[in-house]
């Protein structure tokens, strides 16, 4: 195997800057999968976020990947906005269960709030890991929604889909809460962490197309996501990073046109999209990451996942924006560690630089 010559703190420093680099950096997205392998029960890594701190950082140490902790309760804004979300004890790792909506019917919508950032429980614990990640030298995450996603937690996914077309004001007037509970909570960690301690992680699973086309997109998650991103540039964030999961293909000239991610922001994407068609649309100043098909990360063996590794690096490791080796999504946490292992492995068999 090839010989590294930088930390992963360097290496990534390295690919924002658009220096060399001994080799293709990899960031498995562990989170839960981190809870798997340290012994820990989901319900623990959700509800004390030491404990999600603690098991990344050993994770790291075992895999040696390139990425920082991170920290995210799938759901959190539904159970912000008042909804029942629910953390299973048995099995030991098992997804938290939204049981209630904040939003169950349009008088719902009427008393609606914004959160308080100081009684929120998903807000609170997120806030608490971001003051551990700073404690370690590490960047703050600012949750950049989607709005469109925080309002399926708010309302549900079925029922969101029917009020895109029976009931769009009621939509918009979600869409407009969740942008500003976004907003607010940039401004908090901007105003504790500094805008250059501080990045932007964003993700868009319900703007796909195989749940809305690229006109309701353009209708109802565009305006919230151009403005989200024009305040924080505003306040000084200059790193970012967008997740289009799903197939995005037929919004990607909005994403360019309307939305224009800054140089040296980086775009990861779900395993139904072309990556390198997605490389030459963003352009030579993005950098990529993508897109291992997690069902193969989670059922397949390590031969084929150093497979499709390689395969993926071939093809991007050239990508003058920079790339980054990734899952498809977030990492299925009971994916087999030989499997994360395979995926290290690959990058530095086929992802070294010989400068």
């Amino acid at each position: 195997m090839g010989k590294n010559n930088l930390t992963s703190s360097e290496r990534m420093k390295a690919l924002v800057f658009k220096q060399d680099l001994d080799r293709v950096p990899v960031n498995p997205g562990v989170s839960l999968h981190a809870a798997a392998i340290s012994n820990l029960s989901a319900r623990e890594f959700y509800l004390e976020p030491e404990k999600a701190m603690q098991a990344q950082i050993w994770a790291q140490e075992l895999y040696q990947y390139d990425s920082a902790p991170s920290y995210g309760i799938p759901d959190w804004s539904g159970w912000d906005f008042g909804g029942d979300l629910q953390f299973p004890t048995s099995p030991r790792i098992s997804l938290p269960i939204l049981s209630k909506h904040a939003v169950e019917k349009p008088l719902d919508v009427e008393t609606l709030q914004v959160p308080n950032l100081e009684t929120a429980p998903a807000f609170s614990r997120m806030h608490q890991f971001a003051r551990l990640a700073r404690a370690k030298g590490y960047a703050v995450t600012i949750p950049g929604g989607s709005p469109m996603g925080i309002a399926g937690t708010i309302v549900g996914i079925e029922l969101l889909l029917r009020w895109l077309y029976k009931e769009p004001e009621l939509v918009h007037r979600i869409l407009r809460l969740a942008t500003d509970y976004l907003l607010q909570i940039a401004d908090q960690y901007i105003a504790e962490f500094g805008a250059e301690n501080c990045s932007v992680f964003s993700t868009y699973p319900l703007e796909c197309q195989a749940l809305v086309s690229p006109k309701v997109f353009e209708k109802f998650s565009l305006p919230y996501v151009k403005e989200i991103c024009v305040k924080l540039r505003a306040k000084g964030i200059k790193k970012w990073v967008f997740h289009l999961c799903g197939d995005h293909t037929r919004n990607l000239h909005l994403w360019t046109e309307e939305i224009s991610p800054d140089p040296r922001s980086v775009i990861t994407i779900g395993h139904e999209m072309d990556i390198q068609q997605v490389a030459r649309a963003f352009g030579e100043d993005i950098i990529i990451g993508g897109n291992i098909p997690t069902e193969l990360l989670q059922m397949g063996t390590p031969e084929e996942v150093l497979g499709a590794s390689r395969g993926i690096i071939e093809k991007m490791k050239n990508h003058p924006g920079g790339f980054i080796l990734m899952p498809a999504c977030a990492l299925p946490p009971l994916t087999p560690p030989v499997n994360v292992f395979a995926m290290v492995k690959a990058v530095t068999l086929y992802g070294q630089y010989h400068n």
